[in-house]
C-alpha cells in the first residue's frame, strides 16, 4: 500500500510539474521571440514575347521606399516644460534652476536655460536624464557675477531627437 501511494504521489507531481510548461512554454528565454518573416508567395507571370521588356520584381520596387524613409527624421514632437524652481541663493552667489518635463521620460535631450533683463541675455545647457514617469534637466547653478542685476525673466527650453518644448517664463530678481 505504501508503494502504490508513493507511486501515485510521484506520478501526480509529475503530471502536475509538467503542466507548467503550458504557463511558461519559453522558460528561461532571454529575448522575445522574433515575428517570421513573410515570403511572397506570388509567382511572375509566364513571359509571352521574348523580346518584351521584363517586369520589375517585387523587390526591385520595393528597395527606393526604405531608402526614404531612412533620410527622413520624424519631427519632435512638442512637450511641456515645467520650471520648478528659479531661486537666487546669494550666500552661495548663484541662481539656481530646475526644471522638469513632467509627461515625458526621453533618453537623450538637452536643457537650455535663457536668462533675459533687457537687452542682456545669458544661456548655458545642460543634460537632461529620464526617470521612470518624467524627464529632469540637471540642476543649473549660474553665478550671479555673469547675471545682470535687477529683474529678469528665466526660461528653459528642451530638444531631443524626439521632443521640443519651452517653459513659461519665471521672473527671478538678481541682487
Amino acid at each position: 500500500m505504501a508503494r502504490s501511494f508513493k507511486f501515485i504521489a510521484l506520478a501526480s507531481s509529475v503530471a502536475l510539474l509538467s503542466g507548467c510548461s503550458v504557463f511558461y512554454p519559453n522558460w528561461g528565454a532571454t529575448s522575445l521571440p522574433e515575428e517570421p518573416e513573410i515570403v511572397s508567395t506570388e509567382t511572375a507571370p509566364a513571359e509571352t514575347d521574348s523580346a518584351a521588356e521584363p517586369e520589375p520584381t517585387e523587390s526591385a520596387s520595393q528597395t527606393p521606399a526604405p531608402e526614404e524613409s531612412e533620410t527622413q527624421k520624424p519631427e519632435p514632437k512638442k512637450t511641456t516644460v515645467e520650471v520648478i524652481m528659479a531661486v537666487v541663493e546669494p550666500e552661495l552667489k548663484i541662481l539656481t534652476v530646475v526644471a522638469q518635463l513632467p509627461s515625458v521620460s526621453d533618453e537623450g535631450g538637452s536643457c537650455t536655460f535663457r536668462f533675459q533683463a533687457g537687452d542682456f541675455e545669458k544661456k548655458l545647457t545642460v543634460k537632461a536624464e529620464p526617470s521612470a514617469t518624467y524627464t529632469q534637466c540637471y540642476p543649473i547653478e549660474v553665478p550671479l557675477s555673469q547675471l545682470r542685476s535687477g529683474a529678469g525673466l528665466v526660461t528653459v527650453s528642451y530638444k531631443s531627437d524626439l521632443y521640443v518644448g519651452t517653459s513659461a517664463a519665471t521672473s527671478v530678481d538678481i541682487p
